[in-house]
């Protein structure tokens, strides 16, 4: 009789599934629980935003970059500024757009005004550029298209303080102006470097107030040094006889005259242009090299103006081609060919300073009081820096032979018709002695409009002006509608006419200010207050 097989535990089986079912369940637990620790980790989830303090995640040597950067901003910032200019441009008075009839303004000229005003025969244009202060005294060098022309200068520093300022004297070849503001005490200034040392590569800060923001650094390299550029194309005329630093450091509106710095802090050029087809910088930018503005600097200081050389011949502007070098017998294959000796004029002459130190046509210049004359441009700038009056070495290749001529170098005079000299008086500029304001009663119907029972009517405000500069402005039509001012208070107390106003300002002392509150009716707005002052000249 066969053995039957005994039975397992009823519920073995039930309880290993449940342990499997808890093991299964555990394990999700666990693994839902580390992924929901990462998700908090790299997430902000439902926790608050903290600054924490990281460490660098860069090499060193970008950190040190960075820090050199720093400390370079912060040593020459002191001693940039901000200029702010006026230019007042007249020009013929001409009439306003005539208002219609049935214009609420046709009635209000013909009754008041006996018709349409002129408009005013003088603008102000006011303009944004940069500076550097590179003198305790307060000497500024800057650029000649951010003074040239202007009425007004305000220079404002970097830790605060507006000033006055006057032009001691500028030169529009080069692109440089030397402006001067006087204090009670020395200013901060900017060490001036040598351009000559710097090497493609090298980099540099840009520092200025672009769009009028100011104190703004940019960084860059150098991207060419000795940058030159023919008869026009570059900028302006004159771009011919100058050389310039290349950079890509970024230079827009306003960084015009501000310095390009060295990583040793020094001032090694002036911002002057860029190149670009929108307007806004694109990587671009052209200094005035510290080579050139130290020059001009000092004679500007010296006599007012910069003087040029000038030794009278012409030189042939088409490329020294190899040919060209074989036929003159020039070895190392460049120069420059004179083709005719010339006077002040450009008319043919013997009487210029290379005739009469021995040049004739057909020789080929390749050296110049010490500098390896490679093209015309090479030979333009060595004869354009040196000093008129005193002797240089040129060195010309004759028929094969070197020979080398002493040259007494005269001034150039066709470019300098343009210079313009300028005093050296060391006063501040001259306060404006005229408020330039003409006013009459408020007429019924403009009182009425503003609820007042006095007040006078601005009739009339002169350009560059006292008045003019405080914002005041006399009837002006716009598209939207005339814009009215009218004066209601004097240092707090109520104008009644125009005599009162007359009075007020007459009986006050010389260089006391006046606060005036006026109410400005402007189109499809209500009447607005204003307040302004101006002091007494």
């Amino acid at each position: 009789m066969s053995e039957q097989p005994k039975k397992g535990f009823p519920g073995g089986r039930r309880m290993l599934g449940v342990v499997m079912v808890l093991g299964i369940l555990g394990l999700g637990i666990g693994i839902g629980s580390l992924i929901t620790d990462r998700v908090d980790a790299t997430g902000p989830g439902d926790s608050r935003l903290e600054i924490q303090e990281g460490k660098p995640v860069v090499g060193e040597s970008v950190l040190s970059l960075s820090r050199a950067f720093e400390e370079v901003s912060n040593r020459v910032e002191p001693a940039v500024v901000n200029i702010n200019t006026e230019e007042v441009i007249s020009r013929r008075g001409q009439q306003m757009p005539q208002p219609a009839p049935g214009d609420p303004m046709f009635d209000f000229f013909e009754r008041f005004f006996g018709g349409v005003p002129q408009m005013p025969e003088q603008q102000t244009v006011r303009s944004l550029g940069s500076g550097v202060i590179v003198d305790p005294q307060g000497y500024i060098i800057t650029n000649n298209h951010v003074v040239e022309g202007a009425t007004r200068i305000k220079v404002n520093l970097a830790g605060g303080g507006e000033y006055s300022a006057r032009i001691v004297g500028a030169d529009p070849i080069s692109d440089i102006a030397v402006i001067k503001i006087s204090g009670s005490k020395p200013f901060p200034y900017a060490k001036v470097g040598n351009s000559k040392g710097m090497k493609v590569g090298d980099w540099v800060l840009a520092i200025g107030s672009p769009f009028g923001l100011e104190q703004t650094v940019t960084a860059g390299i150098i991207s060419t040094t000795g940058r030159t550029f023919k008869e026009g194309d570059g900028p302006s005329d004159y771009s011919v006889f100058n050389e310039y630093l290349q950079t890509d450091a970024a230079i827009n509106r306003g960084n015009s005259g501000g310095p390009l710095v060295n990583m040793n802090a020094e001032v090694i050029g002036i911002n002057s242009f860029i190149s670009t087809p929108t307007g806004s910088n694109a990587g671009i930018g052209f200094a005035v090299p510290s080579q050139l503005f130290v020059r001009v600097y000092n004679q500007v200081l010296e006599t007012g103006k910069v003087s040029r050389g000038w030794i009278g011949v012409s030189m042939n502007s088409l490329p020294f081609t190899p040919a060209m070098a074989e036929f003159f017998k020039v070895k190392q294959g460049s120069g420059v060919l004179i083709t005719q000796l010339i006077d002040e004029k450009g008319n043919p002459s013997t009487e210029g300073p290379a005739a009469k130190a021995g040049v004739k046509p057909e020789d080929v210049v390749i050296e110049f009081d010490g500098n390896k004359i490679r093209d015309n441009q090479d030979f333009l700038m060595a004869v354009t820096n040196a000093v008129p009056g005193r002797t240089a070495k040129m060195k010309v290749v004759r028929d094969g032979v070197e020979k080398e001529l002493d040259i007494i170098l005269a001034e150039r005079s066709r470019e300098t018709l343009a210079e313009r000299r300028y005093s050296f008086e060391e006063s501040e500029e001259p306060p404006r002695t005229e408020i330039g304001l003409e006013f009459d009663n408020v007429p019924p119907t403009i009182a009425k409009t503003l609820n007042i029972t006095g007040g006078v009517l601005v009739t009339s405000v002169k350009q560059g002006s006292l008045a003019d500069e405080a914002g005041l402005i006399g009837p002006t039509r716009t598209e939207e509608g005339e814009v009215v001012d009218v004066i209601v208070a004097a240092n707090g107390r109520s104008v009644k006419d125009k005599d009162d106003l007359f009075n007020t300002v007459k009986g006050m002392k010389s260089g006391s200010p006046v606060v005036l509150k006026f109410m400005r009716i402007l189109p499809r707005s209500d009447p607005a207050p204003y307040y302004t002052s101006i002091t007494k000249p």
